[in-house]
């Protein structure tokens, strides 16, 4: 199962939402996956709307953020580095 090709697209993943909100089975989900071209199994759906949940429980303070990102910057910039990061 290759999940990141078909799921980078948001809209994929707004219909299982929409779909799990609207208390559908996760095998109809899943079926109705397989329509669209998306090999999942119920398992995987309810993986994924789990997982999904616990992105946003946990917030880190906006210093730490910034932080982060000026050191991607650094990386990115950086050419003594034997590959990109």
């Amino acid at each position: 199962m290759n999940i990141k090709q078909h799921l980078i697209r948001i809209e994929n993943f707004k219909a299982i939402q929409t779909l799990d909100a609207a208390k559908i089975d996760h095998k109809v989900i899943a079926l109705f996956m397989l329509c669209e071209g998306i090999d999942l199994q119920a398992h995987e759906i309810s993986a994924l709307l789990n997982s999904y949940d616990h992105l946003g429980a946990k917030k880190i303070p906006h210093k730490k953020i910034q932080a982060l990102i000026q050191a991607k910057k650094i990386s990115e910039e950086d050419e003594t580095l034997p590959c990109p990061v």
